[in-house]
């Protein structure tokens, strides 16, 4: 099972922290410090791109969620023009496409309770 690339870079780190600190010149089958830093920066150029990503991901949502709002309030003040424009009205086709329910197409809202009235509770 791969490690976590969390601990893989804390074990990048002690191994260049024990080389640059114990054995800064020495080689281990033609490998030493100098190479070790070479590898570890092609490792770690992913992550902090991966990181400006996910920043960016997170600017761009708050960005978004800004415009979003900006937009929803200039339609509610376009619906309320509609609604109080003579030639539309909220009983207009245009209310309808912007999603609303014509006043003329509404239900009265009044419900009779009850069910049937022959029947009774024994």
């Amino acid at each position: 099972m791969p490690n976590s690339p969390k601990k893989n870079e804390e074990t990048f780190l002690k191994a260049l922290n024990g080389l640059r600190d114990l054995a800064p010149t020495d080689k281990f089958n033609n490998k030493g410090l100098a190479e070790l830093e070479v590898q570890f920066e092609k490792s770690m150029a992913p992550r902090r791109r991966l990181s400006e990503i996910k920043n960016e991901e997170t600017e761009q949502i708050a960005l978004r969620e800004a415009e979003d709002s900006k937009t929803l309030r200039m339609i509610d003040q376009i619906v309320a023009g509609i609604v109080g424009h003579d030639a539309f009205g909220d009983d207009s086709a245009l209310y309808e496409a912007f999603g609303f329910i014509r006043r003329s197409k509404r239900k009265s809202g009044l419900k009779r309770g009850g069910g049937n009235p022959g029947l009774k509770n024994p």
